[in-house]
Protein backbone atom coordinates (compact mmCIF):
# COMPACT_ATOMS: atom_id res chain seq x y z
CA UNK A 1 0.00 0.00 0.00
CA UNK A 2 3.08 2.26 0.74
CA UNK A 3 4.25 2.21 -2.77
CA UNK A 4 1.17 2.32 -4.69
CA UNK A 5 0.31 5.56 -2.27
CA UNK A 6 4.21 6.72 -3.14
CA UNK A 7 3.35 6.77 -7.03
CA UNK A 8 0.22 8.59 -6.69
CA UNK A 9 1.93 11.01 -4.97
CA UNK A 10 4.66 11.52 -7.51
CA UNK A 11 2.34 11.73 -10.11
CA UNK A 12 -0.05 13.74 -8.13
CA UNK A 13 3.09 16.40 -7.98
CA UNK A 14 4.29 16.35 -11.14
CA UNK A 15 0.87 17.94 -12.09
CA UNK A 16 1.36 20.33 -9.57
CA UNK A 17 4.62 21.98 -11.12
CA UNK A 18 2.97 22.20 -14.74
CA UNK A 19 1.79 25.62 -13.31
CA UNK A 20 3.01 29.00 -12.85
CA UNK A 21 5.52 29.80 -10.22
CA UNK A 22 5.24 32.39 -7.21
CA UNK A 23 7.60 35.11 -7.18
CA UNK A 24 9.53 34.09 -4.23
CA UNK A 25 8.97 30.26 -3.88
CA UNK A 26 10.38 28.13 -1.35
CA UNK A 27 11.23 24.32 -1.47
CA UNK A 28 10.88 22.40 1.34
CA UNK A 29 9.97 18.69 2.27
CA UNK A 30 8.67 16.25 5.40
CA UNK A 31 9.43 12.98 6.09
CA UNK A 32 9.00 10.82 8.90
CA UNK A 33 11.77 7.96 7.66
CA UNK A 34 8.88 6.38 5.25
CA UNK A 35 8.73 8.42 2.21
CA UNK A 36 9.49 12.04 1.71
CA UNK A 37 6.87 14.54 0.28
CA UNK A 38 8.17 18.00 -1.61
CA UNK A 39 6.24 21.20 0.40
CA UNK A 40 6.89 24.92 -0.71
CA UNK A 41 5.64 28.08 0.94
CA UNK A 42 6.33 31.46 -0.91
CA UNK A 43 4.89 34.59 -1.44
CA UNK A 44 3.35 35.84 -4.76
CA UNK A 45 1.18 39.29 -5.31
CA UNK A 46 -1.54 37.37 -6.93
CA UNK A 47 -1.57 34.91 -4.30
CA UNK A 48 -4.89 34.45 -1.42
CA UNK A 49 -5.53 31.92 1.53
CA UNK A 50 -7.05 30.08 0.00
CA UNK A 51 -6.32 27.69 -3.42
CA UNK A 52 -4.42 29.58 -6.08
CA UNK A 53 -4.56 27.10 -8.85
CA UNK A 54 -2.27 29.59 -11.17
CA UNK A 55 0.60 28.72 -8.94
CA UNK A 56 0.32 25.30 -8.58
CA UNK A 57 -2.18 24.98 -5.51
CA UNK A 58 -4.37 22.42 -5.47
CA UNK A 59 -7.21 20.62 -3.11
CA UNK A 60 -5.37 17.84 -2.06
CA UNK A 61 -7.45 14.16 -1.48
CA UNK A 62 -8.21 13.01 2.45
CA UNK A 63 -5.51 11.87 4.05
CA UNK A 64 -4.08 7.98 3.04
CA UNK A 65 -5.17 4.98 5.17
CA UNK A 66 -3.67 5.09 8.73
CA UNK A 67 -0.68 3.27 8.07
CA UNK A 68 0.69 5.87 5.43
CA UNK A 69 2.80 8.69 6.04
CA UNK A 70 1.15 12.18 4.90
CA UNK A 71 1.86 16.21 5.34
CA UNK A 72 0.55 18.82 3.78
CA UNK A 73 -0.42 22.53 4.89
CA UNK A 74 -3.89 22.95 5.95
CA UNK A 75 -5.82 26.14 4.43
CA UNK A 76 -9.06 26.19 6.62
CA UNK A 77 -7.72 25.19 10.06
CA UNK A 78 -10.76 26.79 12.54
CA UNK A 79 -14.06 26.17 10.29
CA UNK A 80 -15.68 24.22 7.82
CA UNK A 81 -14.48 21.74 5.46
CA UNK A 82 -10.54 22.14 5.26
CA UNK A 83 -8.59 22.96 2.15
CA UNK A 84 -4.82 21.32 2.12
CA UNK A 85 -1.92 21.97 -0.30
CA UNK A 86 1.16 20.55 -1.03
CA UNK A 87 2.45 24.37 -2.12
CA UNK A 88 1.38 27.22 0.39
CA UNK A 89 2.01 30.52 -1.16
CA UNK A 90 0.65 34.16 0.21
CA UNK A 91 -0.11 37.28 -0.50
CA UNK A 92 2.77 39.73 -0.88
CA UNK A 93 1.35 43.28 -1.44
CA UNK A 94 4.65 44.34 -2.89
CA UNK A 95 8.41 42.46 -3.84
CA UNK A 96 10.25 43.25 -1.99
CA UNK A 97 8.53 41.94 0.97
CA UNK A 98 8.97 42.39 4.85
CA UNK A 99 7.06 40.75 7.00
CA UNK A 100 6.05 37.99 8.74
CA UNK A 101 3.66 34.49 7.16
CA UNK A 102 2.11 31.42 8.81
CA UNK A 103 1.61 28.53 7.16
CA UNK A 104 -0.31 25.25 9.36
CA UNK A 105 1.14 21.94 8.86
CA UNK A 106 -0.82 19.06 8.85
CA UNK A 107 0.25 15.18 9.30
CA UNK A 108 -0.12 11.76 9.61
CA UNK A 109 2.85 9.77 10.74
CA UNK A 110 3.42 5.86 9.47
CA UNK A 111 3.84 4.43 13.00
CA UNK A 112 2.99 6.54 16.53
CA UNK A 113 5.19 8.27 17.91
CA UNK A 114 7.82 8.95 14.74
CA UNK A 115 9.78 12.17 14.75
CA UNK A 116 9.19 14.27 11.39
CA UNK A 117 12.27 16.07 9.22
CA UNK A 118 11.13 18.93 7.61
CA UNK A 119 14.41 20.05 5.14
CA UNK A 120 14.70 23.46 4.05
CA UNK A 121 16.79 25.85 2.03
CA UNK A 122 15.96 29.47 2.66
CA UNK A 123 17.21 32.23 0.45
CA UNK A 124 19.37 34.84 2.56
CA UNK A 125 17.47 37.63 4.72
CA UNK A 126 14.48 34.59 5.32
CA UNK A 127 14.19 32.67 8.56
CA UNK A 128 11.72 29.75 9.77
CA UNK A 129 9.95 28.74 13.12
CA UNK A 130 8.26 25.69 14.01
CA UNK A 131 5.68 26.37 16.55
CA UNK A 132 2.34 24.67 18.07
CA UNK A 133 -0.60 26.84 18.37
CA UNK A 134 -0.85 28.10 21.65
CA UNK A 135 1.98 30.34 21.81
CA UNK A 136 5.34 28.13 21.70
CA UNK A 137 4.36 25.83 24.86
CA UNK A 138 5.34 22.31 23.69
CA UNK A 139 6.74 23.16 20.27
CA UNK A 140 9.16 26.27 19.70
CA UNK A 141 12.15 25.14 17.22
CA UNK A 142 14.03 28.10 15.33
CA UNK A 143 14.64 30.56 13.95
CA UNK A 144 16.43 28.34 11.27
CA UNK A 145 18.35 30.25 8.28
CA UNK A 146 20.28 28.71 5.64
CA UNK A 147 19.64 25.52 4.70
CA UNK A 148 19.23 22.35 7.19
CA UNK A 149 16.80 19.76 8.88
CA UNK A 150 14.13 20.84 11.22
CA UNK A 151 13.02 18.07 13.40
CA UNK A 152 9.63 17.94 15.12
CA UNK A 153 9.91 15.60 17.73
CA UNK A 154 8.26 12.40 18.15
CA UNK A 155 7.00 13.35 21.45
CA UNK A 156 4.90 15.88 19.95
CA UNK A 157 3.58 14.18 16.64
CA UNK A 158 2.41 10.99 19.29
CA UNK A 159 0.00 14.22 20.97
CA UNK A 160 -0.65 16.77 18.57
CA UNK A 161 -1.18 16.73 13.93
CA UNK A 162 -0.54 20.23 13.36
CA UNK A 163 1.91 22.91 13.93
CA UNK A 164 2.68 26.30 12.54
CA UNK A 165 5.59 26.97 10.15
CA UNK A 166 6.16 30.94 10.66
CA UNK A 167 8.17 32.38 8.00
CA UNK A 168 9.73 35.94 8.61
CA UNK A 169 11.14 37.64 5.83
CA UNK A 170 13.69 40.60 4.47
CA UNK A 171 15.01 40.98 0.88
CA UNK A 172 18.77 40.11 -0.07
CA UNK A 173 19.98 40.47 -3.18
CA UNK A 174 20.44 37.83 -6.54
CA UNK A 175 23.66 36.00 -5.97
CA UNK A 176 25.78 35.86 -9.05
CA UNK A 177 28.53 32.82 -8.49
CA UNK A 178 29.67 32.75 -12.42
CA UNK A 179 29.41 34.26 -15.71
CA UNK A 180 31.76 33.08 -19.12
CA UNK A 181 31.45 33.56 -22.74
CA UNK A 182 33.08 31.71 -25.32
CA UNK A 183 33.31 32.01 -29.24
CA UNK A 184 31.00 28.72 -30.95
CA UNK A 185 29.63 28.69 -34.28
CA UNK A 186 26.60 30.70 -34.23
CA UNK A 187 28.06 33.71 -32.37
CA UNK A 188 29.32 34.38 -28.62
CA UNK A 189 27.54 31.81 -26.02
CA UNK A 190 27.02 33.42 -22.16
CA UNK A 191 26.95 31.80 -19.16
CA UNK A 192 26.42 32.50 -15.59
CA UNK A 193 25.24 30.98 -12.52
CA UNK A 194 23.51 32.26 -9.80
CA UNK A 195 23.27 31.13 -5.66
CA UNK A 196 20.44 31.95 -4.26
CA UNK A 197 18.22 35.15 -5.86
CA UNK A 198 15.18 37.52 -4.44
CA UNK A 199 13.22 39.53 -6.08
CA UNK A 200 15.20 38.42 -9.60
CA UNK A 201 12.96 40.15 -12.17
CA UNK A 202 15.42 39.09 -14.76
CA UNK A 203 18.64 39.64 -16.31
CA UNK A 204 19.62 42.36 -19.39
CA UNK A 205 22.39 41.35 -21.34
CA UNK A 206 24.63 44.34 -22.59
CA UNK A 207 26.99 44.54 -25.38
CA UNK A 208 29.82 47.03 -25.82
CA UNK A 209 31.58 47.34 -28.80
CA UNK A 210 33.92 51.02 -30.00
CA UNK A 211 33.10 52.29 -26.19
CA UNK A 212 29.60 52.28 -25.77
CA UNK A 213 27.10 49.57 -23.89
CA UNK A 214 23.58 48.22 -25.82
CA UNK A 215 21.42 46.02 -24.42
CA UNK A 216 21.51 42.85 -26.65
CA UNK A 217 19.42 40.55 -25.36
CA UNK A 218 16.73 39.66 -22.16
CA UNK A 219 16.59 36.48 -20.09
CA UNK A 220 13.90 36.05 -17.24
CA UNK A 221 14.97 35.31 -13.80
CA UNK A 222 13.55 32.87 -11.02
CA UNK A 223 12.03 35.84 -8.96
CA UNK A 224 13.04 34.23 -5.50
CA UNK A 225 14.87 30.74 -5.03
CA UNK A 226 17.32 29.36 -2.87
CA UNK A 227 18.09 26.57 -5.48
CA UNK A 228 21.37 27.29 -7.81
CA UNK A 229 19.99 28.41 -11.00
CA UNK A 230 21.79 27.97 -14.37
CA UNK A 231 21.32 30.78 -17.37
CA UNK A 232 23.04 31.15 -20.61
CA UNK A 233 22.29 33.54 -23.78
CA UNK A 234 23.58 33.35 -27.25
CA UNK A 235 24.41 36.70 -28.90
CA UNK A 236 24.44 35.60 -33.19
CA UNK A 237 24.43 39.55 -34.09
CA UNK A 238 28.57 39.72 -34.15
CA UNK A 239 31.19 40.29 -36.17
CA UNK A 240 35.18 39.31 -35.53
CA UNK A 241 36.25 41.86 -32.87
CA UNK A 242 36.97 42.30 -29.40
CA UNK A 243 33.86 42.28 -26.97
CA UNK A 244 32.84 42.73 -23.18
CA UNK A 245 29.97 41.86 -21.64
CA UNK A 246 27.96 42.65 -18.76
CA UNK A 247 24.57 41.91 -17.05
CA UNK A 248 21.97 44.23 -15.51
CA UNK A 249 19.67 42.40 -12.83
CA UNK A 250 16.71 43.89 -12.78
CA UNK A 251 14.10 43.82 -9.28
CA UNK A 252 10.85 43.87 -9.11
CA UNK A 253 10.89 46.96 -7.81
CA UNK A 254 12.85 48.49 -10.24
CA UNK A 255 15.95 48.70 -8.88
CA UNK A 256 18.95 46.95 -10.61
CA UNK A 257 22.78 45.95 -10.31
CA UNK A 258 25.38 45.44 -13.00
CA UNK A 259 27.82 42.46 -13.06
CA UNK A 260 31.37 42.49 -13.43
CA UNK A 261 32.16 42.85 -16.53
CA UNK A 262 33.65 39.58 -19.24
CA UNK A 263 35.92 40.57 -22.50
CA UNK A 264 35.70 37.97 -25.50
CA UNK A 265 37.88 37.82 -28.52
CA UNK A 266 35.89 36.59 -31.44
CA UNK A 267 37.31 35.59 -35.22
CA UNK A 268 35.05 34.09 -36.77
CA UNK A 269 36.95 33.66 -40.06
CA UNK A 270 37.48 29.54 -39.88
CA UNK A 271 40.40 27.92 -41.14
CA UNK A 272 39.05 24.69 -42.40
CA UNK A 273 35.90 23.27 -44.15
CA UNK A 274 33.67 21.67 -41.91
CA UNK A 275 30.00 20.19 -42.13
CA UNK A 276 28.75 20.31 -38.92
CA UNK A 277 26.09 17.55 -37.64
CA UNK A 278 22.17 18.82 -38.29
CA UNK A 279 20.46 19.88 -35.12
CA UNK A 280 17.46 18.43 -34.35
CA UNK A 281 18.28 14.85 -35.03
CA UNK A 282 16.05 13.03 -35.06
CA UNK A 283 13.35 16.00 -36.88
CA UNK A 284 10.17 16.45 -37.61
CA UNK A 285 9.56 18.37 -39.69
CA UNK A 286 12.47 21.28 -39.79
CA UNK A 287 16.38 20.79 -39.31
CA UNK A 288 19.09 22.96 -39.66
CA UNK A 289 22.65 22.11 -41.37
CA UNK A 290 25.76 24.31 -40.22
CA UNK A 291 29.13 24.26 -42.03
CA UNK A 292 31.87 26.34 -42.69
CA UNK A 293 34.31 27.18 -45.20
CA UNK A 294 37.82 29.42 -44.91
CA UNK A 295 37.14 31.25 -47.26
CA UNK A 296 34.84 32.34 -50.32
CA UNK A 297 34.23 29.30 -52.51
CA UNK A 298 31.40 27.21 -54.42
CA UNK A 299 29.62 24.74 -52.45
CA UNK A 300 27.03 22.67 -53.12
CA UNK A 301 24.78 20.75 -50.11
CA UNK A 302 22.54 17.94 -51.36
CA UNK A 303 20.45 15.35 -49.89
CA UNK A 304 20.15 11.75 -50.84
CA UNK A 305 17.92 8.81 -49.84
CA UNK A 306 19.62 5.32 -48.80
CA UNK A 307 19.48 4.11 -51.98
CA UNK A 308 21.88 7.02 -52.87
CA UNK A 309 18.87 9.15 -55.26
CA UNK A 310 19.22 12.62 -55.09
CA UNK A 311 16.52 14.42 -52.77
CA UNK A 312 16.84 18.23 -52.56
CA UNK A 313 19.52 20.50 -53.37
CA UNK A 314 19.95 22.91 -50.78
CA UNK A 315 22.95 25.05 -51.54
CA UNK A 316 24.22 25.59 -54.91
CA UNK A 317 26.07 28.64 -54.79
CA UNK A 318 29.20 30.97 -53.78
CA UNK A 319 29.82 31.10 -50.28
CA UNK A 320 31.65 33.40 -48.56
CA UNK A 321 34.36 32.40 -45.98
CA UNK A 322 32.69 31.94 -42.45
CA UNK A 323 30.37 29.60 -40.55
CA UNK A 324 26.73 29.63 -42.28
CA UNK A 325 23.56 27.12 -42.07
CA UNK A 326 20.73 26.09 -44.05
CA UNK A 327 17.13 24.47 -43.15
CA UNK A 328 15.80 21.48 -44.39
CA UNK A 329 12.03 21.26 -44.62
CA UNK A 330 11.67 17.48 -45.26
CA UNK A 331 10.34 18.39 -49.01
CA UNK A 332 12.76 17.12 -52.18
CA UNK A 333 12.83 19.05 -55.13
CA UNK A 334 9.36 19.07 -56.32
CA UNK A 335 7.76 20.09 -53.38
CA UNK A 336 6.90 16.69 -52.08
CA UNK A 337 6.85 15.45 -48.35
CA UNK A 338 9.31 12.72 -47.84
CA UNK A 339 8.85 9.59 -45.58
CA UNK A 340 10.07 8.64 -41.99
CA UNK A 341 13.89 7.57 -42.78
CA UNK A 342 17.15 7.72 -43.13
CA UNK A 343 18.99 10.69 -45.12
CA UNK A 344 22.25 11.72 -46.26
CA UNK A 345 23.57 15.45 -46.80
CA UNK A 346 26.67 15.98 -48.56
CA UNK A 347 28.87 19.22 -49.23
CA UNK A 348 31.50 19.23 -51.55
CA UNK A 349 33.33 22.45 -51.74
CA UNK A 350 36.47 22.48 -54.26
CA UNK A 351 38.46 19.12 -53.43
CA UNK A 352 36.68 18.71 -49.80
CA UNK A 353 33.51 16.46 -49.61
CA UNK A 354 31.81 15.25 -46.36
CA UNK A 355 28.75 13.69 -45.35
CA UNK A 356 26.89 12.55 -42.63
CA UNK A 357 23.70 11.20 -41.83
CA UNK A 358 20.25 12.58 -40.10
CA UNK A 359 16.62 10.92 -39.47
CA UNK A 360 13.48 12.05 -40.50
CA UNK A 361 10.52 10.72 -38.33
CA UNK A 362 6.78 11.27 -38.51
Amino acid sequence: MHKLYSIFLLVLFSTFISYGQAVIDIPLSGSDGSLTIPLAVGLDPSATTGIDPGLGESDLPPFPPVGAFEIRFDLQPYAGAALSTYKDYRNAPSIPYTGQKEHLLWWQTSAPSLAIDIVYNLPGGAAMTLRDQIGGTFLNLGPFSGSGTATIPGTYTAIFAKCLLIMDYTSVPVELTSFTGQVVADGVLLNWNTATEINNQGFEIERRAEGNWAKVGYVAGHGTTTEPKSYSFLDENISSGTYNYRLKQLDFDGSYSYSFEIEVEVNLTPDNFNLFQNYPNPFNPNTTIQFQVPNATDVTIKIHDMLGQEVRTLINEQITAGVHKVNWDGLNDAGVQMSSGTYIYRMTAGDFVQAREMILLK
